[in-house]
């Protein structure tokens, strides 16, 4: 499996819909800024910070983030593929 990876360019800096993110990152995983929700806990939007198919590189691409913005800010891992039905998921 080839993975890609891309990286947020500062020049599109903005939020995008759900169906966005979801259309460019494709079956990966994606560190998110700021992500919206709505009342039913429903993601709506972000912005789109890296991607990766690879859970572990989007973890240390992380790292870079954390700690480096003057308010904080608000980040998510989010998987947009499809899960695997044998998966066992503990909360």
């Amino acid at each position: 499996m080839e993975t890609v990876v891309k990286k947020r360019n500062d020049k599109t800096n903005g939020r995008l819909t759900a169906r966005q993110i979801k259309r460019r990152v494709g079956e990966a995983w994606a560190l998110l800024e700021n992500p919206e929700f709505n009342e039913k806990e429903v993601f709506l939007s972000a912005e789109l910070l890296y991607y990766d198919a690879d859970k572990v590189k989007v973890h240390e691409e992380s790292r870079k983030y954390f700690g480096t913005r003057k308010n904080g800010g608000n980040f998510a891992v989010f998987f947009f593929g499809t899960p695997d039905p044998n998966a066992i998921f503990l909360l």
